[in-house]
């Protein structure tokens, strides 16, 4: 099976580096660093910040070599190798992180990931990391989980004016109106039209 790695390193002009490993199952040999896919990684030292908190409860069941807090996860501790189904449910933040630039963003799409039910995750990370719209369902993704709120206080003001009759009420009662006064002019003209024998039937009148 695939296994997802996480790993903190320093540079000198970047600074601190935080990045996710995806490293392919591969039967016969041990992976190597260039067989590795990169699912994310970042330098900005907010989004390191982020991505250590959203990291936190998945480096604590870690498999190799054992959990740690994500405090403690930092540049010169080794790598830690998490569980297959942590591994993608942090991918999906680690591949939207670099546009969640505001707090309240960051911390509404923290809580979605966590909300984010087991059996979907897998649609997820398949839809954002594979295909030819991973970026259309990474935007997709972080509409549904920052966006959510708006949404809701929209549906709930649209509800409160079913009431209220809409815009184009006035246009259609004009249009049946229309069209009722065109079928009296059709009824009216045939009655005054003549029989298909061309000629209007004349009776003669009594002497």
């Amino acid at each position: 099976m695939e296994r997802f790695r996480l790993r903190m390193r320093q540079e000198m002009k970047r600074g601190q580096i935080i990045e996710l490993h995806l490293f392919p199952n591969m039967p016969g040999r041990t992976p190597r660093e260039a067989d590795a896919r990169v699912m994310g990684s970042s330098s900005s030292p907010e989004t390191v910040q982020w991505l250590r908190q959203v990291s936190d409860p998945y480096l604590r069941q870690a498999e190799e070599p054992g959990p740690i807090n994500g405090a403690d996860f930092r540049p010169g501790v080794p790598p830690r190798w998490l569980k297959h189904a942590d591994g993608m449910r942090l991918a999906l933040a680690f591949g939207s992180a670099r546009y969640l630039t505001k707090p309240a963003a960051r911390e509404m799409f923290r809580h979605g990931l966590d909300e984010l039910p087991a059996e979907v995750v897998l649609y997820w990370f398949t839809l954002c990391f594979y295909g030819y719209r991973q970026l259309a369902g990474r935007a997709a993704l972080r509409t549904l989980f920052t966006y959510g709120q708006p949404e809701q206080e929209e549906g709930a003001t649209a509800g409160g004016h079913r009431g209220k009759k809409p815009k184009d009420a006035g246009q259609r009662d004009l249009f049946s109106a229309e069209a009722g006064g065109a079928a009296t002019n059709r009824t009216a003209d045939e009655e005054k039209a003549p029989p298909k024998g061309g000629q209007r039937k004349v009776t003669n009148a009594p002497q």
